[in-house]
C-alpha cells in the first residue's frame, strides 16, 4: 500500500516465532515473504495519546503479523532516523510530532530524509536544478563482452534488465552445450513495476541445441507496457553452460532460482490457501566473486543510463537504475554543468553507488573486497577556469558532501572522476549544488 506520509520502508520476510518460547515443539520461525519492500508511514512513529512522545524501532505501532518484518536492525534504524529528524524538524517550527501530518508539511519530513540518505520507496525528491548538465559520454549498452567464465544452468538463471516500455530488443547469447538438447528461454517481469519477482511470463521459446558452443538470438515479439526490470530466464538444463561477463554495471544484476532453507526460501513459496501470501519463485542474487553478468547482445542498446537521470530524484535502483553511468571506454569521464549566470557555491553534494543490488548478508561472511567495485574513489572538480577546487582520493562512502570554507562564484563546474577498474564504468546516482 502507497502512504502520503511514508517515511521509511521494509522488506525483510514476516518471520513468526511460536509464542510458547525457545522449548517449544513448534518450529523456530515461520518466514512469509513478499514480492518487493513496503512503505512505513509517519503515523506509526508517535504516541496517539502523550503529544511529544516519539516511538521508534521495535516498538513503533504494528500488528503482531506487521512486527514480524518490521522489527529487524536496519528497518529499525530506518524509523529511528526518521524520528530524529521529525524531531529536529518539530523543534525547529515548534510542532508536536503530529503536527507534521498537517498542511502537507511532511513533505519537508521526506525531503530532509532524502537529502540524508534514507530511501523512500515511490518517493523521488523534488530537485530544481538551475543548472544545465551534461557528460564526456553515457552509456549505450549494445554489449555485454563476452569475456567471462563459464556459468553451468544447474539452477535456472536470469538476467535482471531494464527495459523501456515499447517493443523488446533481440539478445544474443553464447552458449556451451554437452549434448544436443532442448533449452527454454522465459521472458517474465513482475506484476508490479516496483517488485523484483518475475511472476508475470510474457514469452517463452523452446531452443533446439546441438553440441558444442554456439550463439543463439532470443528475438520476442513482446511489447513492454511501461519503464520495468525483466528478467531474462534460461531454465534448468545441466547440459548447457552460458557465457558470463566480468563487465558489471550500476543497475544490472544476475539471479538464480535457488535455496536457502535458512531464511525459508525452497525456491518457491506455497503457503496454505487462504492465509493471506502470495505464491511465487524465489529468483536470488549470488554474492562475488560470482553473480557475474551474463554475456550478451543488445539490439537496439539499453539507453537506460543517460545523463538526465541525476535529476530525477532516485538515488539507487528502482524501477530502472536511475544512474548516470559512463560509456565503458571513457576512463577518464566528465560532468559539465553550467549557469546561464555566476552561480554563488556553499556546497556539492554527490549520491555513488556503493552496491545498492549486492547480498552483503553481514560482515561475519566476509567479502571479496576493501572497496565496493562500483563506488567512485577519486574524482576532482574544476571551476570555469579550469582551476582545481577540490580533490578526491580514496572514497568508499556513498554520500560525499563537500562543504567549501568560503562560497565559490562561478558559472561553470567540471567534475571529473577517475574510473577505478577496468570492468566497471563509473556510475553517479545525483549531484546537488547548494
Amino acid at each position: 500500500k502507497q502512504f502520503e506520509d511514508a517515511v521509511s520502508y521494509g522488506g525483510w520476510a514476516i518471520d513468526i516465532h511460536p509464542a510458547d518460547g525457545v522449548f517449544s515443539e513448534k518450529p523456530g520461525c515461520n518466514q512469509w515473504h513478499s514480492k518487493g519492500v513496503y512503505q512505513i508511514p509517519y503515523r506509526c512513529l508517535f504516541s496517539e495519546n502523550i503529544d511529544n512522545l516519539f516511538l521508534a524501532g521495535r516498538i513503533i505501532s504494528a500488528s503482531h503479523l506487521a512486527f514480524g518484518s518490521t522489527r529487524v536492525m536496519m528497518t529499525c534504524a530506518h524509523t529511528a532516523q526518521a524520528v530524529g529528524m521529525a524531531a529536529a524538524i518539530g523543534i525547529k517550527n515548534s510542532w508536536k510530532p503530529a503536527d507534521l501530518l498537517l498542511n502537507n508539511r511532511i513533505k519537508t519530513l521526506q525531503e530532509k530524509l532524502i537529502q540524508s540518505g534514507q530511501f523512500l520507496p515511490g518517493v523521488p525528491l523534488s530537485l530544481s536544478n538551475d543548472f544545465k548538465i551534461t557528460a564526456s559520454s553515457e552509456l549505450s549498452l549494445n554489449t555485454l563482452p563476452f569475456d567471462g567464465p563459464w556459468k553451468a544452468l544447474t539452477f535456472s538463471t536470469a538476467q535482471l534488465i531494464p527495459l523501456a516500455a515499447g517493443l523488446t530488443p533481440t539478445f544474443e547469447l553464447e552458449l556451451q552445450v554437452k549434448k544436443d538438447t532442448q533449452l527454454i528461454v522465459q521472458l517474465k517481469h513482475s506484476s508490479k513495476s516496483t517488485n523484483y519477482t518475475p511472476d508475470v511470463l510474457l514469452e517463452e521459446q523452446q531452443i533446439a541445441l546441438t553440441i558444442g558452443v554456439q550463439r543463439v538470438v532470443l528475438d520476442f515479439n513482446t511489447q513492454i507496457a511501461e519503464d520495468c526490470y525483466a528478467f531474462l530466464c534460461l531454465l534448468e538444463n545441466p547440459e548447457v553452460s552460458v557465457k558470463c561477463s566480468n563487465t558489471r554495471i550500476t543497475g544490472l544484476v544476475t539471479v538464480f532460482n535457488k535455496q536457502n532453507k535458512a531464511v525459508s526460501n525452497f525456491g518457491r513459496q506455497e503457503p496454505d490457501p487462504g492465509i493471506g501470501f502470495d505464491s511465487f519463485e524465489f529468483w536470488t542474487p549470488e554474492r562475488r566473486p560470482d553473480g557475474h553478468n551474463l554475456a550478451m547482445s543488445i539490439d537496439p542498446p539499453l539507453a537506460c543510463f543517460a545523463v538526465a537521470n541525476l535529476s530525477n530524484g532516485y538515488y539507487r535502483p528502482y524501477r530502472q537504475p536511475n544512474a548516470w553511468v559512463a560509456g565503458l571506454e571513457d576512463p577518464f569521464p566528465e560532468l559539465h554543468l553550467n549557469w546561464r549566470l555566476p552561480k554563488t557555491i556553499n556546497k556539492i553534494l554527490f549520491s555513488f553507488d556503493t552496491d545498492f543490488d549486492h547480498p552483503m548478508e553481514s560482515s561475519i561472511w566476509g567479502h571479496p573486497e576493501r572497496v565496493m567495485p562500483f563506488v567512485v574513489q577519486e574524482y576532482q572538480v574544476f571551476d570555469e577556469n579550469n582551476q582545481m577546487i577540490f580533490e578526491q582520493k580514496s572514497n568508499h562512502n556513498t554520500r560525499n558532501e563537500i562543504c567549501f570554507p568560503s562560497p565559490i562564484e562561478t558559472n561553470a563546474l567540471t567534475i571529473r572522476f577517475i574510473r577505478a577498474s577496468e570492468n566497471v564504468p563509473v556510475a553517479v546516482f545525483g549531484v546537488s549544488i547548494k
